[in-house]
């Protein structure tokens, strides 16, 4: 009777034990537990029904000797989910499978040979990364792949060669998955993810002419050689997707119009600072300036027409600038400060230039500028330059 008494005892004990973990982690992780990182995302070209497999490069972010770290098989819809433990650093992500062509019906693959292609970088261990494979960001891994010598994956190539493409596009190449080229599916799907859809529909339209690897050597040799694509590129890209939309036979998506973000793919968003020069005896307490733009650059605006324009660096305190913005190549600023500010950086402008055009700092112009200092007693102009810089 006490055996019976105390192994009731202790499985009561074991029972509190249990109930005090809680309902668990789908993901393996506890308060004690090692940290799970996730990669998951849609692999596409449309959807790719096979397999994904995870590297991390060897030495010194060397390709060549890659390191093989986890594999996941794609569903229906080209959805992937891997776990790696604890892992975190650059990981490359690689997929081959089956799909059928958008602008086609035809059933094509991605093989072995020349898999579709997606980098990032895990900042911790039990981060969850989005990672969508795609023609795009195979661009991006080769462009990453570009600054080391072509062989090298480095941390700061890998950010800048995913952060330029989805520039290029109007959707983040990586977090954004795009859905099957349908009806149903793109009628649940975000505009970010619609645009993904039909720009990959529009490099099918272009591969159905010669093929996808000819498609993506072109695009790459565009962004190896000046960061940008082509306006000839671009003008082909949009042809291609008119054609796709157009296309009675093979279009299932329900969308006939080209959207606002498929025609701007190409367009280039970049920073432009405008900063002081000189040696001033007093502090800035007033800018008036004229900046006039190169052509085939405009600047960015907001819901409310007003050109994006913040105050930056020195200036970064002071009150909100006046902003005149006449379209499409003039800008008229106005800032007015107390106590004032020191010479140096003191504006952004965010500008768009078109296919093709690349602007540098010279391109911008300032013809009229007036800057103004205050010495404690009276309000006198300062003997300052307003430049133009591109970081």
């Amino acid at each position: 009777m006490r055996t019976t008494l105390l192994l009731a005892k202790i499985f009561a004990l074991f029972a509190l034990i249990a109930g005090c973990g809680g309902g668990g982690s789908t993901s393996g992780t506890g308060p004690s537990g090692p940290p799970h990182t996730t990669v998951s995302g849609v692999v596409s070209k449309g959807p790719i029904q096979g397999e994904v497999k995870l590297y991390t490069p060897g030495a010194n972010g060397d390709t060549a000797t890659k390191i093989f770290l986890t594999s996941a098989s794609t569903d229906s819809t080209g959805y992937y989910t891997a776990d790696l433990g604890s892992y975190k650093g650059i990981v490359i992500v690689e997929a081959t499978g089956s799909y059928t062509d958008e602008a086609t019906g035809a059933t094509l693959a991605i093989g072995t040979s020349a898999p579709l292609r997606a980098v990032a970088v895990i900042a911790n261990a039990g981060n969850t990364v989005q990672a969508s494979v795609t023609p795009l960001t195979e661009l991006a891994t080769r462009k990453a792949l570009a600054a080391g010598s072509g062989s090298v994956l480095t941390e700061t190539a890998i950010a800048s060669a995913n952060a330029l493409l989805s520039n290029l596009f109007p959707f983040d190449i990586l977090a954004t998955r795009p859905v099957a080229p349908t009806v149903i599916a793109m009628s649940g799907a975000t505009q970010q993810q619609r645009d993904y859809t039909i720009a990959l529909a529009a490099l099918s339209k272009l591969s159905a002419a010669s093929s996808l690897s000819t498609v993506l050597n072109s695009f790459a040799a565009d962004l190896t050689l000046n960061g940008r694509l082509s306006a000839a590129t671009v003008a082909n890209f949009e042809t291609a997707a008119g054609a796709f939309l157009a296309d009675g036979t093979h279009n299932r998506t329900g969308v006939t119009t080209i959207s606002a973000g498929i025609a701007a793919v190409g367009y280039y968003t970049g920073t432009l600072y405008l900063a002081t020069t000189g040696t001033a005896s007093a502090p800035v307490t007033s800018i008036q300036m004229t900046l006039k733009l190169p052509a085939g650059v405009t600047l960015k605006t907001g819901n409310n027409g007003e050109a994006l324009v913040s105050l930056y660096g020195v200036a970064g305190q002071a009150a909100a600038p006046g902003i005149n913005y006449i379209a499409p190549d003039t800008l008229i600023l106005a800032i007015i400060s107390s106590p004032g500010f020191a010479v140096g950086e003191f504006a952004a402008v965010t500008y768009v230039a078109e296919p093709g055009v690349i602007p540098v700092a010279s391109s911008f112009t300032v013809p009229y500028s007036r800057v103004t200092g205050f010495d404690g007693t009276s309000d006198f102009e300062l003997p300052l330059s307003v430049v133009p810089l591109l970081h």
